[in-house]
Order: structure tokens, then C-alpha cells, then sequence
């Protein structure tokens, strides 16, 4: 585990089969004695007490876990210090009783619909909203990780003038004395800056505020901008468009460097939609299939049946060899891997002409994406499986690059930045910070004094959507309302109130003013106030407003496009160097939630990395440079270069590295300082999302990132299944006998009388996407322990999604498989406590007794599935009753020296038993218990029920000839069984190299 790999050795053991067949890294492939002594040792001992974090980052890391949930109870003044019976019972609350409230998360400036849980006036919990027509009851990791987010003490508190704590009067007063000179000059030197914009309500104070001041300048600057995908429509159609795939009509999908699977604000409804109608597909025999093309991997990539792996350079020339064949040209010869893709796709695109989808990602150029909207015209999808609206974005604001030239050039006089952060985010070739210090009066608002709030003159608290009134547009245009569960905790304003303000000098008082904003953009013209009261009334039930999404356009393509050469052209000559891509990072995106210590923790994806980014290449670019995982590399391109640990990525391109934002950020007491590199000095202002020519060097020093991959490890099994279409059946043989057992039956067999709860999870609909982890986390009152603390193995996540990979080492498959506690019928950890801390329910569930455990940990060795977690340090201690606030009230807060594990959201299944017994106790209806991460999984990989009822659609999952037990040849008998995998019938790989 120490040292540079031996490449060619690990690529000549899989290619011979030697290797194993599912393998999670380097190290288990190569098998080596470290790696061996690592699992012999199954879990760090106790002897490294001692070596804890520093106390002022331990005391930051715990006030981000703990998040002062006491503030909740606060108003704008301060604390509370005392608890009172209610006088008048407030309308709708019953103490001790959840609430929920239709809301809406925002991602990037969109939105997606939810429901907050709450409990005596504390937001506990997010969930999808079911009836939403974009999300559809899905979510994703931001959106759990918001509860956390409006209780991190890191916020913004109070407005800040020159540093130092002012007020909002003095700001108004400020402003209001030079506001006159403004609209005298009808605006001149006026800059506003802000995120992307899709809400009605801002959109409507921002033409007011650009009608006051005809002269403003309006900007908008984002890590992660949409700028390539409608500056692709306008090449291809004239006009900037938003584009959506109708996978319910498709018969298969080709993504060059797509990314609908991945974190994004249309991750949950696109995942949604795509495991829908890869089921549909299933159900008639047939696979929807999914061609991906990328350089480096990807969910959207990693869930492919052909796979491809090509730089970045070469996906144009692809999409020009597709269109050739399109127009019925050649098709390229030779058996080299991108020739051999070029055919399958091509072929599978031809024989589903109309019902088709070809798609590009965020990250993809804008000639690329033009190039897919001409494929489509020419494959008939577009109009048919490819629907096209207007930008659900405003549009017409200039760039960040703009605002700097203008600021270098002294045009601006008064910069304005609301809800963005460019000294950070704006790429290093643009100087932002000390053009911005040329500007004279600088006002920054924002839900955090970050970069940008340092460098202002003043800075202004903003307020979290959880304690807001708004509206804001999902990606199918419609408009989701957002309304406050909890008052202000810090007096913050929304960015309606602050541009009303800055119009007119007037108003922006509080969130009477948000909502009368609110209700003046929702009011039909001479809508009578009863009707538009009882119409807002529903809307705010249902959580948006009703049919608002944006409507299908006609498109044709300019002559401009349709004229473009169709040949198929020779990629470009590759530059000199290492080609860099620059990625949003999984967890934490472009850095707005780097705070939020939940997603800090929650392990990406596809490296299992936590508590930093890492530099990604290929096991051949390693190879030839001899780096191994941990090597501290320096990237460098223009004068400026970055630092970071290595990370050998399978399936990454060979002369690509990639770079993830939202790290290596430098605010003073922030969670996140100091974590990671900044990938910001690199990105070039023309085409943030790729460098070609960049210097790869190795600067001596090494530093391991720390990951979760090999945490539990169930090493030397069969793990994984894969049912390839067609074949015979992979799942357990239905039917046959059970196998004897040396545990002793139950006492009684009345004992099995009550339900018994199990869980199915479809291995094919699963994307690894993490909401189910951090969920459980939320639900759960699960710690955040700290990188020091995960790097000695004792992360405390309840579900893990293990990643496998199969095949070749350059280019492997991937699959993803969710591993909560199994509910073992036959569970070793009940034979092995000694103090029966852990035992059987008469519904079948497998029992934590915590004031039993007496932390033996004898369970924890005894289970086969490693899913026991061990609280070897109090992660929980020291909380105050306000703090504890904060915590979800039905789940017991662990302390050290305990034993804790999925417990299949206990509490959720004794309040249906209690509803059901008001009910006479009628039987607990199937879907009346959801499990925190089936809930929140956007693809509804995860059932759950009543496994004795054979009407439940657990127990179809259970029926489903893919239906395997893990590790079931140990007779545990496990509750949570998994269904395989799907891919085509030629390959079950399905790699194409």
C-alpha cells in the first residue's frame, strides 16, 4: 500500500485472469502483504487514542456536527434562556408531533421540490416532495445537507462594515445617502453581480432595479455555469435553449462526457426519469442501453453498458464520426476501442432513429454541444425524445470576465455581489481580487463571510431558504414557492428584499416584505384577493405552482449549422503536457457547502476520498511517471500551478488529469480552510472546464488521502451479480430448501406472527449518488468524526455504497452496491454478544440495546458484512440542552464505548404501529413505513416492507429472478437482499476500452 504500483503486474494479473473478478482498488488487485495485514487487523485498534486532532479543530469540527441546533428557538435578538407552556396553542402544532412543510432546495439557483420535517418549530429533515412534477420525491446530497447547512454556526451572523460588526440601519443609512447621486447619474458605474437567476420574484425586483438605474451593469458569475450549454444551442439554433431527454421514449442513449446521472440541479428528476424507463425497458424484454463516452469517470459514465474512455480532445471528433454514420457514411475501420464504440453506438442510434437521445454534459464545449443537437436533427430525435425550452435561466447578463475588464478599466464605482463569490470562483488569469480592490465602495451579501465578504467594504448576512419566503424554477421551468419553517436566526435578508431595497430605497424590512414580494409576482392582473388567496393557499400545499413549467419549443437549426461540414475529421494533434479538466466536486459542488461538515465526510463516489480533493490520473499516465497514490503533484500551466495528493483513478484517460473545485479555500475559523487545493489559478476565463498543455511534475512529498474504500471490505467473495440479457437466471434458486442452521429455531413460532420488514435494493437502478447515506446521517443523529478519525478507520456512516470494478484495469466497468445491516434472520452478531446488547425483534429486525453495550465489539467481528459501527471516542459529548436541539428526537444519541448500526428506521416503523393501533389496529399498509434512504433515493432503488405479505412490492423485489442474498451461502438469512445488475447480452462487461 506504500510505494509506486507496479502497473504493468496489476494489468497482466486481471488481463489473465488471476486477478478478481470485482475489485475495489490498486491494492486489492495487487494483494500485497501491507494490504493483507490491513485486513487481518478488520478494524483499527484502540491503542491510537491519543493521537486525536488539535483542539481547535476538533472544537470546529464539532461545532459543524453538532450545528447549535438551540438556535433554532432563537429570534432576531438573543438567546433563549428558559422554557414556557404555550398560552394560545399555535394553529396546527401538536407538541411532540412531526410537521412538514412543501418547500423547495436550492441548487446553483435552481430549485427542486421538498418536504421539511419538523418538530416543534425545528426543522429536523428534508424529504422529497412526492407530487412535485420535476423531482418527483426524489433528492439529492445538497438538499439533506441543508437542514445542517441552516444551523452551521460558520454563517454569516451580522452585517459587517471594513470587518468590523455594524448593522442594517447604518447600512441603509449608508446607502440611502448616496442613492440620490445614483439615479441622477441613471446609474453609471454600477455593477451588480450575482448567481444564476431563475426565480420570478428576483427576476422581477431585478428589471426594477435595472429601470431605476438604466446605466447598471448586471453580471453573473458561477463556479459551475451553464454558459457552454446555451452558447451550444445559440450555434446550433440561434438562440440559447434548454435541452431535456424524454427517456421514457428512448430505445437507447449515447452521453459524450454526459452527465445526467451526476450532481447537478437536474440530477434528481433526470435519474429519476432514466431508471423509469430502464425499467419499463426490462419489463418488455429489452435494455435501454447507454453508451458513454468520457475522459475521466463519471456516474453517468460508470453506469454505462458500452463504455469509453477518451480525452477530452477527441469527444468533437467523436461526435463527427456519429454524424457521419448518421448520414449514412462509413463507418471507421479498425478494432482499436474508440472504433469498436464508434460502431456500436452509431449502429444502436441507426436501428432507434426517433427514439434516440445524444447528450453532453455541463462540462462539455460549446461546439460539442452543438455537434449533438445537429446529430440528433439528423438521427429525428429532436422534438421526439429531446425536448427543448427556454432558458430557465435569465439570460442577457455579462460574465465574470466581463466585470473584471470593466473594473481594471475603472467603469466601476460601486460593485454589488449578491449570493456569489468571484474572489474565489473566478478563474486566476483574471486578477479579480485586485482589480475588485480598484472598485471604491464594495457590498457583499451572502449566506457566509467568505472570500468575497473579506474583501468588501460591506457585508451583509443573507437568509437560508429553510427561513425564507421565495420562488425559484427547476429545470423543467417550473416554479417551486419556498417558505420559512423557522424564524431568522440571524436577521438575514433574501435577495428579493436586498434588490427592492437597492431599487428604491425602501422596504426589505423583514419577511413580511419577502412575502408581500412573494404574493405581488404570484397575483394574476385583477385577481380578486379571495381567489388569489385560496390559489396561493393550494400552491403553497402543493409546494410550487401548478403547471408553470416552461413550455416545449420548435426548433430548426440555423443555415449556419445545418451547412457545417458532416465528414468525419481527425482529432486535433495532442499538446505537449497533460490535458486538465476541471470538475465540480461530488460532495461539496463548487464550493458553496465546503462548511457543511456531512458532506466533508460523505465519501465521493468514485475515489471514497473524504475531507479533501485529490489529483486524478490514469494508471498508465502513473505508470510512466511513476506516481503512486499520495505522491504530492504540482499541475502548472500560465505561471500559476496547483498542489495535491495523487489518486490513480481506473478508468481515467491516459494523458488526463483531473482537478475538482470548492477546496483550498481561506477564510479564517471556517471548517473548511485548509483543506484541499484550489483549482481556481488554472482554469482558463475561455473554457473553464478544460487546460490542454499543462506541466505534471512530482514535488518529493507525500501525503496518502484519506478514503473509506477498503472500510468494511469483504474481501475474496462474490459480491456482486450481473444479470446480462438473456442468460439464465443470477439470482438465488426460488424454492429451495433452506439450508440447516447450527442457531437454534425460535421459541415459538407466534414470535413471526407480527410483520417482518426487509429491504430489496435493484443494484441496476442504483447510481451511487450518496443522497441514501447522507439521509441516513440526517435521520439518524449519525457523528461527524473528523479526517484523523476516519484515517484510523472509524468512520461511523451507517450505509455505505461499496464500489467495485471489473474487468481491465484501464478501462474496468463499475458498479455501485449499497451495504446496510443485512437484518440477519441468523445473525452472527446476536451469537456472539455477550451481554445481548444485540438481538431479534418479533418483526424480524435485528435490535442495538445501547445501554447493554458494553463495547466488547464482539459483534462487530462477528459480522460478515462489516456494517457495525463503534463510537471509540464521546463524538457526541460536551452538547449543551440547546444544542441537542439540534438532533433528531426519536433516535437515541450514541455515546462512547457504544456499538451502533442501521437499525432500518425504527422509529419511523413504531410510529406507523402507532397509527395503526389508533386504527383498531389495523395492519400497517404497505408504503405507510419509508426508510430515511429509501426516501431519498432519486432512482427508487430501494424498497421496503413487509416481507410476509406477498402483495407488498418488497416481496415482488423478493420474487424478481435477479433476487440474491448477500454472502448467502453463510446461511445468515439476511432481511436486505439485492437484485443484479442488468447489461447486454453480448457483453456483460460491457468496457469497450
Amino acid at each position: 500500500m506504500t510505494g509506486a504500483p507496479d502497473i504493468a503486474a496489476l494489468r497482466a494479473k486481471l488481463a489473465g485472469g488471476d486477478g478478481p473478478r470485482f475489485w475495489r482498488s490498486l491494492d486489492a488487485v495487487a494483494d500485497s502483504p501491507e494490504f493483507r495485514a490491513y485486513l487481518a487487523a478488520e478494524f483499527p485498534s484502540a491503542s491510537r487514542l491519543a493521537a486525536a486532532p488539535e483542539r481547535r479543530g476538533f472544537l470546529k469540527l464539532m461545532a459543524a456536527s453538532f450545528a447549535l441546533g438551540g438556535l433554532t428557538a432563537c429570534g432576531g435578538g438573543g438567546g433563549r434562556d428558559y422554557e414556557v407552556p404555550y398560552v394560545n396553542q399555535p394553529e396546527r402544532i401538536v407538541p411532540g408531533t412531526d410537521l412538514s412543510y412543501a418547500s423547495s432546495a436550492v441548487f446553483d439557483g435552481f430549485g427542486n421540490g421538498i418536504l421539511v420535517t419538523t418538530r416543534n418549530g425545528r426543522p429536523l429533515k428534508i424529504e422529497g416532495n412526492p407530487e412535485h412534477p420535476w423531482s418527483r420525491g426524489g433528492t439529492d446530497v445538497l438538499a439533506q445537507a441543508s437542514v445542517l447547512g441552516l444551523y452551521d454556526p460558520f454563517r454569516s451572523q451580522a452585517v459587517q462594515h471594513l470587518g468590523r460588526p455594524s448593522s442594517w440601519a447604518a447600512f441603509r443609512a449608508d446607502l440611502q445617502g448616496r442613492m440620490p447621486s445614483w439615479r441622477e447619474s441613471r446609474g453609471e458605474g454600477l455593477a451588480l453581480l450575482t448567481g444564476p437567476v431563475t426565480s420570478p420574484g428576483v427576476a422581477a425586483q431585478l428589471a426594477r432595479l435595472r429601470a431605476a438605474y438604466p446605466a447598471l451593469r448586471w453580471y453573473v458569475g458561477a463556479g459551475a455555469g451553464r454558459d457552454g450549454i446555451y452558447e451550444g444551442a445559440r450555434q446550433a439554433y440561434g438562440r440559447p435553449l434548454e435541452t431535456r431527454p424524454d427517456f421514457g421514449r428512448a430505445r437507447t442513449i449515447v452521453a459524450l462526457d454526459g452527465d445526467f446521472l451526476d450532481l447537478g440541479p437536474g440530477q434528481v428528476g433526470l435519474s429519476r426519469r432514466w431508471s423509469e424507463a430502464r425499467r419499463a425497458a426490462y419489463a418488455e424484454g429489452r435494455l435501454l442501453t447507454l453508451h458513454a463516452a468520457a475522459p475521466t469517470p463519471t456516474l453517468t459514465s460508470a453506469k454505462a453498458d458500452r463504455g469509453l474512455v477518451v480525452p477530452a480532445g477527441r469527444l468533437e471528433a467523436l461526435a463527427r464520426d456519429l454524424l457521419n454514420l448518421a448520414a449514412g457514411g462509413a463507418a471507421p475501420a479498425g478494432d482499436d476501442p474508440v472504433a469498436r464504440w464508434t460502431r456500436s453506438a452509431g449502429t444502436a442510434l441507426a436501428e432507434a432513429r426517433g427514439s434516440g437521445i445524444v447528450t453532453a454534459g455541463l462540462t462539455a464545449s460549446p461546439d460539442l454541444h452543438a455537434l449533438v443537437h445537429r446529430l440528433n436533427g439528423a438521427l429525428g430525435n429532436t422534438g421526439a425524445t429531446l425536448v427543448h425550452t427556454a432558458p430557465v435561466a435569465e439570460t442577457g447578463a455579462g460574465t465574470l470576465a466581463d466585470l473584471a475588464e470593466a473594473m481594471d478599466r475603472g467603469a466601476v464605482k460601486v460593485l454589488v455581489v449578491l449570493g456569489a463569490n468571484p474572489v474565489y470562483e473566478a478563474p486566476g488569469a483574471l486578477d479579480f481580487t485586485a482589480r475588485m480592490a480598484r472598485v471604491p465602495l464594495k457590498i457583499h451579501a451572502g449566506l457566509y463571510y467568505d472570500e468575497t465578504g473579506a474583501h468588501a467594504d460591506w457585508h451583509l448576512p443573507a437568509a437560508h431558504p429553510l427561513e425564507s419566503w421565495g420562488d425559484i424554477r427547476s429545470l423543467d421551468g417550473t416554479v417551486g414557492l419556498i417558505q420559512p419553517t423557522v424564524a431568522p436566526l440571524y436577521n438575514g435578508r433574501t435577495l428579493a428584499e436586498m434588490l427592492a431595497f437597492l431599487a428604491s430605497g425602501e422596504g426589505g424590512e423583514g419577511g413580511q416584505d419577502a412575502l408581500g414580494l412573494l404574493k405581488a409576482q404570484g397575483r394574476n392582473p385583477g385577481e380578486d384577493e379571495a381567489a388569489f388567496e385560496a390559489r396561493f393557499s393550494e400552491a403553497l400545499r402543493l409546494g410550487f405552482w401548478a403547471d408553470s413549467a416552461r413550455p416545449a419549443e420548435t426548433v430548426a437549426l440555423t443555415q449556419a449549422a445545418a451547412a457545417a461540414p458532416e465528414a468525419a475529421s481527425s482529432p486535433a494533434p495532442a499538446a505537449d503536457g497533460v490535458e486538465v479538466l476541471f470538475r465540480p466536486d461530488p460532495t461539496i459542488w463548487d464550493g458553496t457547502h465546503a462548511d457543511l461538515a456531512w458532506l466533508q465526510e460523505l465519501p465521493k463516489p468514485l475515489t471514497k476520498v473524504v475531507w479533501e480533493n485529490v489529483i486524478a490520473l490514469s494508471p498508465r499516465l502513473a505508470e510512466r511517471e511513476g506516481i503512486a497514490t499520495g505522491d504530492i503533484l504540482r499541475v502548472e500551466a500560465g505561471g500559476r500551478a496547483v498542489e495535491g495528493p495523487a489518486w490513480i483513478l481506473p478508468g481515467q484517460a491516459d494523458t488526463t488529469v483531473t482537478l475538482t473545485l470548492g477546496y483550498g479555500r481561506d477564510v479564517p475559523d471556517h471548517l473548511a480552510r485548509g483543506l484541499g487545493y484550489d483549482a481556481a489559478p488554472l482554469r482558463p476565463p475561455g473554457s473553464p472546464w478544460g487546460l490542454a498543455g499543462a506541466r505534471l511534475t512530482k514535488t518529493g512529498q507525500q501525503r496518502r488521502p484519506v478514503t473509506t474504500q477498503h472500510l468494511g471490505t469483504m474481501e475474496g467473495q462474490d459480491l456482486v451479480r450481473v444479470q446480462a440479457l438473456g442468460a439464465a437466471p443470477v439470482g438465488d434458486p426460488k424454492g429451495a430448501p433452506t439450508p440447516a442452521s447450527f442457531y437454534p429455531p425460535p421459541e415459538s413460532q407466534d414470535r413471526w406472527v407480527a410483520a417482518q420488514w426487509g429491504m430489496a435494493i435493484d443494484l441496476d437502478a442504483c447510481t451511487g449518488c450518496n443522497a441514501c447515506v447522507t439521509a441516513c446521517q440526517a435521520e439518524n443523529n449519525i457523528p461527524v468524526v473528523g479526517r484523523e478519525e476516519v484515517e484510523l478507520g472509524r468512520w461511523m456512516g451507517w450505509l455505505r455504497i461499496d464500489r467495485y470494478y471489473a474487468g481491465d484495469l484501464d478501462a474496468p466497468t463499475t458498479h455501485f452496491q449499497p451495504v446496510p445491516c443485512m437484518h440477519c434472520e441468523q445473525a452472527p452478531c446476536e451469537l456472539g454478544c455477550p451481554v445481548e446488547a444485540t438481538l431479534h425483534d418479533s418483526e424480524g429486525l435485528n435490535l442495538q440495546v445501547y445501554n447493554r453495550c458494553v463495547g466488547t465489539r464482539t459483534c462487530q467481528s462477528y459480522c460478515p458484512y462489516k456494517v457495525r459501527r463503534f463510537n471509540y471516542l464521546d463524538y457526541t459529548g460536551g452538547m449543551t440542552p440547546v444544542e441537542q436541539q439540534q438532533r433528531n428526537p426519536e433516535v437515541t444519541v450514541r455515546s462512547r464505548g457504544v456499538m451502533e448500526k442501521c437499525t432500518y428506521c425504527i422509529q419511523r416503523i413504531t410510529a406507523a404501529r402507532i397509527t395503526s393501533a389508533k386504527d383498531a389496529h389495523a395492519p400497517i399498509p404497505d408504503g405507510a413505513v419509508e426508510t430515511a434512504c429509501q426516501g431519498a433515493c432519486p432512482t427508487r432503488a430501494i424498497t421496503f416492507g413487509n416481507v410476509a405479505d406477498p402483495g407488498s412490492r418488497v416481496s415482488a423485489a423478493r420474487r424478481d429472478t435477479r433476487e440474491y442474498a448477500l454472502l448467502g451461502h453463510l446461511n445468515t438469512r439476511p432481511r436486505t437482499t439485492y437484485l443484479a445488475g442488468l447489461a447486454p447480452a453480448a457483453d456483460p462487461n460491457g468496457r469497450e476500452g
